[in-house]
């Protein structure tokens, strides 16, 4: 792994040249992009004497630095545009614009990824090649603009969620929870039953949870969503629309009308999941470590509960 590199205190003419019309007369294209794409403005900030001591002998970075340095910040605006953008929106836009409110793409060596890639550090969103690899694979280099946000330092009275794990809430529960739940108020003829996820708690006990599943925050929102369904699931299954006692029964063991999904230590059980009578609410529950596992059967024994 290479070590730090000084800068050199001046390059060769024909790479001096080649920044400056590979890379100084073309950033200014690429900035007015960052405009168009997120809004406000944005600057690209390089120090070329310190990537070129990384530039092997005759290799792209050597002969064309200009041009290498041009090509790794084109390619990270190709992929915020028709990667991130695309499919983040308005909300992506607005996270990378809060967690960098610097508005600065800075370039820099690193040995954190095998060939190249970016992460956000002291407001600013960096574009990072490894030390030994500078001019290899760089379409890669904005790959993963979604995960550099999730990790990076959230400002000051920001939610304790991942932007990652926001945005699976947002997407996969928000938007698409509505509907069930007027169903479940349908089937119960219950009008002010509430479904209340606790999604700040759950980050909470997952993140700091032992052998909690790699993937929770891009799969909170929908996991969260199938608990609901299996709750609706047995509502149907045992007919509660149908049953006026076994309406009141639920009604009679949740006073306050709220399902909620909870996280504990230890389930009574045993098993993956349990519901449970709580202080007027029912909640549907499971560990950490077994989030995600078994949804479908987490409220079977509703009838025996009640």
């Amino acid at each position: 792994m290479s070590a730090d590199k000084a800068p050199v205190e001046k390059l060769p003419l024909t790479a001096r040249k080649n920044v400056r019309d590979g890379w100084e007369a073309k950033k200014g294209a690429l900035e007015e992009q960052m405009l168009t794409l997120l809004g406000v403005p944005w600057k690209f900030e390089v120090n070329a004497l310190a990537i070129y001591p990384y530039a092997e002998a005759d290799s792209y970075g050597h002969n064309s630095p200009g041009d290498c340095i041009f090509a790794y910040f084109d390619a990270f605006v190709w992929s915020l545009k028709n990667s991130f953008i695309e499919y983040h929106g308005d909300a992506g836009k607005e996270e990378l614009n809060t967690v960098c409110p610097t508005h600065t793409v800075t370039f820099l060596a690193s040995p954190k990824f095998s060939y190249c890639g970016c992460d956000v550090q002291d407001g600013q969103f960096r574009l990072l090649f490894h030390p030994e690899k500078l001019g290899t694979n760089i379409s890669h280099v904005g790959e993963k603009i979604a995960e550099a946000l999730s990790t990076a330092p959230q400002p000051e009275g920001a939610s304790t969620l991942s932007y990652a794990a926001r945005h699976s809430i947002k997407t996969e529960y928000t938007t698409k929870i509505i509907p069930m739940l007027e169903k479940a108020r349908t089937l119960l003829q219950n009008p002010k039953l509430e479904f209340q996820p606790g999604f700040e708690a759950l980050g909470e006990k997952l993140k700091n949870g032992k052998d909690v599943r790699d993937d929770w925050e891009t799969n909170l929102g929908d996991f969260a969503r199938k608990y609901y369904e299996s709750f609706i699931d047995v509502l149907e299954r045992e007919k509660f629309g149908e049953d006026e006692m076994l309406r009141e029964g639920l009604e009679e063991g949740v006073p306050k009308g709220v399902v909620q999904l909870k996280l504990v230590d230890v389930l009574k059980n045993g098993g993956y999941n349990e519901t449970v009578l709580d202080d007027g609410v029912l909640s549907i529950q499971t560990t950490p470590d077994r989030w995600g596992t078994n949804i479908h059967y987490s409220c079977e024994k509703l009838v025996d509960l009640l």
